[in-house]
C-alpha cells in the first residue's frame, strides 16, 4: 500500500491556476502551472513525505515576469487520494490524483507527435511541436533557427513519467546553442507535458505542452 505522496496531482491554486505536480519515488517534484491553457510558472523542488504530512524546498519560475522564488513548502496527504501544499507565501495547492499515474510505463502509448507551446526560461511562449517515437527518440523540428533532440526512457518505478534528455541546437535558441536539459514526461490520453532544466540548475529550463 502507498505510504508517501508519490504521484501526479491535478487541482488548483488559491490564485486561480490549474496545477500539475508530480511527486517523484525519490522525492523529486516537477510542475506546471496555467490559466486557460496558457503557461504560467514552473515550480521544482525535493519532497519528503511520511504518515500524511510533507515538507520540502525548491524554485519556482514566474514565466510571465521572469521572477524567481526560492522557499519551503509544508502540506498533508491521503496517499493516492488527495494533497495540500502551503508555500511560504501562503498560497495554497490541492490536488486529486491522478490514478494513470500507476500505469505501466509505454513508449509505444507516447509516441506520436504533440503540437503545442513551449517555453524557455527569457523567453515568451510560443507554438512548437514535439516528436516521440516508439524507441524513445525524441525531436523537435527547426523553429526560428532552434531545433532539439533527445531521448525519453521509463523510469525505473514503472510508472507512467519518463526521464527526458534533451539537447537545443541553433543559434535562436533561448537556453543557448547545445544547451542540454534532463526532466521528465508525463502522459496522459493523448495529452503530453515535458519539463526540464539545465545540469545544477533550478531555474534555468523549459515546459512544454501538446496533445497529438
Amino acid at each position: 500500500a502507498a505510504t508517501s505522496a508519490e504521484g501526479f496531482w491535478v487541482g488548483k491554486s488559491s490564485t486561480g491556476f490549474d496545477v500539475n505536480l508530480a511527486v517523484l519515488e525519490n522525492g523529486d517534484t516537477w510542475g506546471v502551472y496555467a490559466r486557460s491553457g496558457v503557461l504560467y510558472g514552473a515550480p521544482r523542488g525535493t519532497t519528503t513525505s511520511a504518515n500524511g504530512t510533507l515538507s520540502g524546498t525548491g524554485a519556482e519560475v514566474d514565466l510571465s515576469t521572469g521572477a524567481i522564488g526560492t522557499g519551503a513548502y509544508t502540506g498533508t496527504y491521503a496517499p493516492k487520494s488527495s494533497l495540500q501544499v502551503r508555500l511560504a507565501s501562503n498560497t495554497t495547492f490541492i490536488g486529486n490524483y491522478a490514478s494513470v499515474y500507476d500505469q505501466p510505463a509505454s513508449l509505444s502509448a507516447v509516441a506520436g507527435t504533440y503540437p503545442g507551446s513551449g517555453v524557455a526560461t527569457g523567453a515568451p511562449v510560443q507554438s512548437a511541436v514535439l516528436n516521440v517515437s516508439a524507441s524513445g527518440v525524441v525531436s523537435s523540428p527547426p523553429s526560428l533557427d532552434c531545433s532539439a533532440a533527445g531521448t525519453v526512457k521509463p523510469r525505473a518505478s514503472g510508472k507512467n513519467i519518463f526521464d527526458l534528455q534533451i539537447t537545443f541546437n541553433g543559434t535562436n535558441c533561448a537556453l543557448g546553442n547545445g544547451a542540454s536539459v534532463s526532466g521528465v514526461v508525463y502522459y496522459e490520453n493523448g495529452a503530453l507535458i515535458a519539463m526540464g532544466l539545465r545540469p545544477g540548475s533550478q531555474t534555468t529550463g523549459f515546459i512544454f505542452t501538446g496533445r497529438k
